[in-house]
């Protein structure tokens, strides 16, 4: 978990968790908390293996935890930044994927109650992605969901994959 202070309160965080957070309660001398998950979500072809990643033709699958770990309400954001998207390579280097100038339907704010817990999978990443929800089976999707809070979050990942 790395944890990224935020000083004296005047500066603002860099996009998009700036404009995520901008009405978000802060809680006095608050440390901003940063979590990144790995998400693998979606069908690999035989047809095009040799392009996307190393993964293995298969269906993927990820669901990634979040718990508020505290004793009040946490305002959660969070953004996905996709390296693959639909089988489209994005971020393979030299290139990479910038959160600055991925659309901001990418991120979300929401308030979990004390010891509440949510979770994000596949299907919702999609939705992030797509604006609305996915029809049908999509293609390899590969990137970081990056979850950021003042307050402590508990945060874990299930992957599936073919054997």
């Amino acid at each position: 978990m790395a944890k990224n202070p935020t000083g004296s309160g005047n500066e603002r965080l860099p996009h998009p968790f700036s404009d995520l957070l901008a009405a978000a309660s802060v809680p006095p001398q608050a440390e901003f908390l940063v979590h990144s998950v790995k998400v693998v979500c979606g069908r690999q072809t035989e047809m095009n293996c040799c392009c996307t990643a190393g993964a293995r033709p298969g269906v993927y699958a990820t669901e990634v935890n979040i718990q508020n770990i505290t004793g009040q309400p946490a305002q959660v954001a969070k953004f996905f930044v996709p390296l693959i998207n639909a089988g489209a390579v994005i971020g393979r280097e030299p290139k990479f994927a910038d959160p600055t100038k991925i659309s901001q339907r990418t991120g979300e704010l929401t308030t979990l109650p004390p010891l509440a817990a949510t979770m994000d999978d596949c299907y919702h990443i999609a939705e992030l992605l797509l604006g609305g929800p996915p029809s049908g089976e999509s293609a390899l999707t590969i990137g970081y969901l990056t979850i950021g809070s003042f307050f402590e979050l508990a945060v874990s990942a299930v992957y599936t994959a073919p054997p």
